[in-house]
C-alpha cells in the first residue's frame, strides 16, 4: 500500500483504538514526528516500522494488508491450469513432489538401467525391453514428466515473485522453466550421439544453472521482510548450491546440497500459499 492511501489506514486504524498520536508513540517507541508524517502521508515508512506501529495497536499486518493478486508479465504467458493463486501454489507443490522424487528415479536409471561406463556410447547399447517397454522409450517418458513436474513447480516461484513484487525472483524462475526444457530435450537428442556431447550438455546445464540459481538466491532472501528467516536459509543454500555447478568441478556437492534445497523450497511454496486469503 502507498502514501497517502498508507497514512489513512494508519489513522483509521488508530482512531478505533482510541488512541491519540501521542498514545501510540508511547506504545511503539516511534516519535510522534514520524506518526505525524506516515498519518499525513509525507514519508513511506520501512516495513519494519509499519509493523511496529501495526504490533502497538494489536494487529497483524499480513491480516490488515491483504494483498490483492495482480499477475505478473511471466505469469501470463505460463497461464495453464487454474488462475486462482492459492491453486496454482498448491499444483506447484505437489509437482515440486513429483519432481524431487523423479530426481533419485532419474539418477538411478542412469546408473543402474542404462549402465553406462565412459567408453560406450548409447546408441552403441543393445535396446532392451522392460514391459513392452524400450529403455530409451522409459528414459523419454522420464524426461517429459521432468519438464512438465519442473515447470509447474518453477511456476510457483515465477507467482510468488509476482505476488511480493520481487522480479528477480519472477524472471530467474521463468528463464529456469525455458533453460530445463531445452536442456532436458538437449539430453533426449542425445541419445543417438557419442558420449562427448552427452559430456559437453552436462558441463553446459551445471554452469548455466549454477548461475541462473545464484541469482535466484539472491531473489529469495529478498523475501525475508515477507516471510522471515525460510526464504533467508533457502536463498543462502541456493547460492551455495548454484556456485558448486558454476564452478563445475564442485558439482558434486551441488548435487547433494540440492536434496535439502528442493526440501526448502517446497516449504517455502507451502507457507506462501498457507499465507494467502483469496477475497
Amino acid at each position: 500500500m502507498k502514501q497517502p492511501l498508507l497514512g489513512k489506514k494508519i489513522t483509521e486504524l488508530r482512531k478505533q483504538k482510541g488512541l491519540t498520536q501521542e498514545e501510540l508513540v508511547e506504545r511503539c517507541n516511534v516519535t510522534v514526528r514520524t506518526i505525524q508524517r506516515i498519518e499525513s502521508g509525507e514519508t513511506t515508512p520501512r516495513i519494519y516500522t509499519i509493523k511496529t506501529i501495526l504490533n502497538a495497536l494489536g494487529l497483524d499486518y499480513e491480516k490488515v494488508f491483504e494483498r490483492e493478486y495482480n499477475e505478473g508479465k511471466f505469469d501470463k504467458i505460463l497461464r495453464f491450469f487454474p488462475s486462482n493463486l492459492k491453486e496454482v501454489l498448491n499444483v506447484s507443490f505437489i509437482a515440486g513432489i513429483v519432481y524431487f522424487v523423479l530426481g533419485f528415479v532419474e539418477m538411478g536409471y542412469s546408473f543402474i538401467f542404462i549402465g553406462l561406463d565412459s567408453q560406450t556410447n548409447w546408441s552403441d547399447l543393445p535396446i532392451k525391453n522392460y514391459g513392452g517397454y524400450s529403455e530409451n522409450g522409459i528414459y523419454i517418458f522420464i524426461k517429459i514428466i521432468s519438464i512438465i513436474s519442473f515447470s509447474l513447480l518453477m511456476r510457483g516461484f515465477v507467482l510468488v515473485g509476482s505476488y511480493y513484487k520481487n522480479y528477480l525472483v519472477e524472471l530467474m524462475a521463468f528463464v529456469m522453466i525455458i533453460m530445463h526444457i531445452i536442456f532436458e530435450i538437449s539430453e533426449i537428442v542425445s541419445i543417438n550421439f557419442e558420449n562427448s556431447l552427452v559430456e559437453f550438455i552436462m558441463i553446459s546445464k551445471a554452469v548455466t544453472f549454477g548461475v541462473i540459481m545464484i541469482f535466484f538466491g539472491v531473489g529469495l532472501l529478498r523475501l525475508k521482510s515477507h516471510l522471515g528467516n525460510l526464504p533467508k536459509i533457502t536463498g543462502i543454500l541456493e547460492i551455495i548450491t548454484g556456485v558448486c555447478f558454476a564452478t563445475v568441478f564442485l558439482s558434486v556437492f551441488g548435487l547433494i546440497f540440492l536434496i535439502p534445497l528442493e526440501l526448502l523450497e517446497l516449504l517455502l511454496l507451502y507457507k506462501v500459499a498457507s499465507k494467502i486469503r483469496l477475497n
